[in-house]
């Protein structure tokens, strides 16, 4: 696995934001780095129902998934154009956008394994120690279940 191929875990926070930084300061001016971006968006169900009082709840819900979903898209465009903005060629970015299938530290460790990447960036969310012993973190679970890869958590 080379550290020119990296992976940018992007979830479209701020702390992604700094990591979409991060990666462009650290790979902008480096001949053959590739850049894949990542970010994993929540499932949107199918909304062919009938329409009842209750159904259009469920129905109001699903769009907003969408909306969502369709948001997130685009903010990974602009973190790819950011990317290009400094320094990294665009044909050496790439954007993967997939549906959310297990937990958001496995999607990424599985696609590290399976994308071949040396170097792997995510921002930190700032959660305090509470919340993180409670629940865990994704920067924490894949910096402890990753192997084979460099880990880069942005702050």
């Amino acid at each position: 696995m080379l550290w020119t191929n990296v992976l940018l875990a992007y979830d479209c926070s701020p702390a992604g934001l700094r990591a979409v930084e991060y990666v462009g300061q650290m790979f902008g001016q480096v001949n053959n780095v590739k850049v894949t971006i990542m970010s994993i968006y929540d499932k949107v169900p199918s909304a062919d129902m009938i329409d009842t009082v209750y159904t259009k709840q469920v129905k109001e819900r699903i769009s907003v998934l969408e909306r969502d979903k369709e948001k997130g898209r685009l903010l990974l465009e602009e973190a790819k154009k950011q990317l290009v903005r400094m320094g990294v060629a665009p044909d050496r970015v790439e954007l993967l956008y997939v549906e959310k299938k297990k937990s958001v530290p496995k999607q990424i460790i599985d696609e590290v394994k399976k994308g071949g990447y040396g170097t792997v960036v995510l921002g930190r969310r700032g959660e305090s120690n509470v919340k993180h012993m409670l629940f865990g973190s994704v920067a924490g679970s894949v910096v402890a279940n990753l192997t084979g890869a460099s880990v880069v958590v942005v702050e």
